[in-house]
Formats: C-alpha cells, sequence, structure tokens
C-alpha cells in the first residue's frame, strides 16, 4: 500500500523493477481465486467423505486471526551485533 500512496521504500537486494507492480497485482488476484474456488467439493452430491474441508478451515483460522490471533503473534526478530569499542575480533 505504501508503494501505491507514492512513499519511498527502501528496497532490499532483489528487485523486479518496472515488472514488481503487474507481478504482485497478479499474484493478489490468483491467491483471492484461489481461496475462493479451491475449497469447493470435487463431486456432488456433496458427502461427508467428498467434502473438501479446506474452506472451513481457512474461515475458522481467519475468525481465529480477527479475535485472538493479532493480539499474540510476535513476528521474527532481528538480531544486530553492537561491536564494543576496543574489542579487536583478531585477537585468540
Amino acid at each position: 500500500m505504501a508503494k501505491l500512496r507514492g512513499d519511498d521504500i527502501p528496497f532490499g537486494p532483489f528487485r523486479l523493477g518496472r515488472f514488481g507492480l503487474p507481478i504482485n497485482i497478479f499474484a493478489i488476484v490468483y491467491a483471492i481465486f484461489s481461496a475462493i474456488f479451491l475449497p469447493f467439493p470435487p463431486d456432488v452430491p456433496v458427502t461427508a467423505a467428498n467434502m473438501n474441508y479446506g474452506g472451513p478451515v481457512i474461515l475458522f483460522a481467519i475468525f481465529d486471526w480477527l479475535i485472538s490471533g493479532r493480539k499474540r503473534f510476535k513476528g521474527p526478530i532481528e538480531r544486530v551485533e553492537i561491536e564494543k569499542e576496543g574489542r579487536n575480533e583478531t585477537n585468540a
């Protein structure tokens, strides 16, 4: 969203250049399409044996995230080493 607002974003070591935005838009559209159509059951009539339970699992995961997951999730922590003054790394 920041890129679409025109904010300056620091890029990492890999960049897609002018193809980045179209690739990201395609990825979002494909993910939405997959999330809607893949959970459909493969056969009609639907029974307990041929039911695809992917849809209910996705819904449960979304509701769990909205209710309590945002509060208990802690992302990865980046460790940064601080070099102390007077310490020489080459000393054995």
